[in-house]
């Protein structure tokens, strides 16, 4: 009887047990879930300060390695990026504070339309909105060395202009029944000093079409890489629906830009076409519309003008935040790239394992700063472990060697060095919902000089 007795209450006691250790197991579980903040702090991290604008927050941040806030600024709206400038003051990409215009361009974006700089302080100093109603801005800036700012901007094209031009009508009407409008990329360079449009790119200028040898640009262009088959569209050739939110007449949905001093080249990711395009920088501006204005060199999906097969030999993927690495950094020359989507065989087909890459690639750039067509580029480093976003993302080179990864939409920020390692984790509280995604994300050295004679003492962690 008592070792009846003596069982049951063993038993009775190894069931609560179990029952404890479960409910902990979740309770950790779901805290690990719910984990914000610095969650990997390694000796390794770089020594900087990062620089972070959340998308529906309101407001941007500079935080240490352990996350406490070095300082913050209001926006009073919506976020894209923050740049740090030389002089201490910080370029903010915002939400227009004015109504869009929206009888032309009828799409855009709540964290797009202006630029504002501040001071440390928060003093405004500057402030340019894009009030065109032909052209609207979107996405993020490119700060020049000279202090002009590069900003990607959709155009206006009436779609009889683009049939005018070459534009298949069966694409027409295939993908943009109900649409009157067709909206290719272009480039402005803006003067901060006098706010006005001093240097502009345009893909119109550069189509080529095999539809009607009666239109203008007609060509194969297999045969002309240099140019841009205007009949590239992505959701006809792959045959996928159409309602995904920037429209089907946002052509080339382009969403970062990034300038090479050395070379006066600027490198352009292409989301629609899954490539990177270069063009030259160091042309008047008639000249940029002319054939002195045609891509200089194109990487990622062949397929785009004709050269390659959609599933074998395309090497991006909805790509983000394409850049060269600045002189004086690890890979220095080369281009790195958020690579988005590599779970993607086509639009309409996908793996089932959903994963995200880091390209560094090395260009086959010649003396002379022109690329040789016939040689692909050389992918000499890449990172595929552990991360996802679907959308948005950036990706920097940092000064220790480490690559600085922000994951988009989950709001994640890898630092890994060159072996792999993670070496700093952060994973951005605010706000305190689901919407916690960072556009791309930059840190900077303690010693730059936009930091000196700044207090730089902690606050309070983010978050808390």
């Amino acid at each position: 009887m008592f070792v009846t007795k003596l069982a049951g209450a063993a038993l009775r006691a190894l069931f609560c047990l179990t029952v404890a250790l479960a409910v902990l197991s979740s309770s950790l579980a779901q805290e690990e879930e719910n984990l914000r903040g610095v969650v990997v702090n390694k000796p390794e991290a770089f020594d900087g300060y990062t620089f972070i604008a959340p998308h529906f927050n309101n407001y941007a941040y500079v935080i240490d390695n352990e996350g406490r806030i070095i300082n913050e600024w209001e926006i009073g709206d919506f976020t894209r990026e923050i740049h740090l400038l030389d002089n201490g003051n910080v370029l903010v990409v915002r939400g227009s504070p004015e109504d869009l215009h929206d009888a032309f361009i009828p799409i855009g974006y709540e964290v797009d339309g202006a630029v504002v700089e501040l001071t440390w302080e928060g003093e405004l100093v500057w402030e340019y909105v894009f009030r065109d109603p032909l052209k609207r801005h979107h996405h993020g800036i490119e700060v020049l060395p000279n202090g002009n700012i590069l900003a990607l901007i959709w155009e206006y094209h009436h779609i009889d202009e683009a049939l005018a031009m070459g534009l298949d009508p069966a694409t027409v009407e295939a993908t943009l029944e109900g649409y009157d409008h067709f909206l290719p990329d272009s480039i402005v360079e803006i003067n901060r000093a006098s706010s006005e449009i001093v240097w502009e790119w345009r893909a119109w200028d550069h189509l080529i079409q095999d539809v009607d040898e009666k239109l203008p640009n007609y060509g194969a262009p297999s045969a002309n890489p240099q140019r841009i088959d205007i009949n590239y569209e992505k959701y006809l050739l792959k045959n996928i629906p159409t309602d995904w939110s920037a429209g089907p007449a946002d052509w080339m949905h382009s969403n970062m830009v990034n300038y090479n001093p050395i070379l006066d080249q600027i490198v352009l990711s292409v989301h629609s076409f899954d490539e990177i395009w270069i063009v030259n920088h160091n042309l008047a501006v008639d000249e940029a519309a002319g054939r002195a204005g045609d891509l200089l060199y194109r990487w990622g999906n062949p397929f785009a003008y004709g050269s390659g097969d959609m599933v074998e030999d395309r090497k991006l993927f909805q790509q983000h935040d394409a850049q060269w690495i600045d002189e004086g950094l690890p890979g220095a020359g080369n281009i790195l790239i958020y690579n988005n989507r590599n779970n993607v065989v086509r639009e309409d087909e996908q793996a089932d394992d959903e994963y995200s890459s880091i390209l560094e690639i090395k260009p086959p750039l010649r003396e002379d700063g022109s690329y040789d067509w016939s040689a692909d580029a050389e992918i000499v480093w890449h990172y595929d472990t552990g991360f996802y976003s679907r959308i948005i993302s950036g990706v920097q080179r940092l000064p220790n060697g480490n690559t600085l990864i922000t994951a988009g939409v989950p709001g994640r920020l890898l630092e890994v060095s060159p072996d792999g390692e993670v070496v700093w984790e952060f994973l951005n509280p605010v706000p305190p919902d689901d919407r916690q995604w960072l556009f791309r994300v930059r840190k900077y050295p303690a010693d730059h000089p936009g930091l000196a004679g700044k207090d730089l003492r902690p606050g309070r962690v983010l978050g808390e």
